[in-house]
């Protein structure tokens, strides 16, 4: 008998957390992912995606990949390295082309041009 009652609570709290999870996924406005909330973080973190992404950011790529590129040819740095760094840089390069794939319908409030 004691069986039956755990069994039947556990199927009423799987329950409710469905309920709760539809009722939370059906208003994004408790968790603020409308894309109008302009906050001063995003603002900052806008400008730091710019700055990875803008001129700044491929003059420091440019001059990294340079200086591993040399060091691999002169034998100061593995091969390994220079892969290593060659794939963090297209990371951070084509991840605002991931985001922006994931993001497909939404509009997007921060412009990293």
């Amino acid at each position: 008998m004691k069986s039956q009652t755990k069994d039947l609570s556990l199927a009423w709290q799987a329950c409710l957390m469905v309920m709760l999870s539809a009722a939370v996924i059906m208003m994004p406005d408790l968790a603020l992912a409308t894309p109008t909330n302009n906050t001063p973080m995003g603002n900052v973190l806008c400008t730091v995606v710019g700055w990875f992404t803008g001129n700044t950011g491929k003059g420091l790529a440019t001059i990294a990949i340079t200086v591993i590129g040399i060091g691999a040819l002169l034998g100061k740095v593995s091969w390994g390295m220079a892969i290593i760094v060659g794939i963090g840089v297209a990371i951070v390069f084509g991840a605002a082309g991931i985001v922006n794939a994931m993001n497909a319908g939404a509009t997007s409030t921060c412009s990293t041009s």
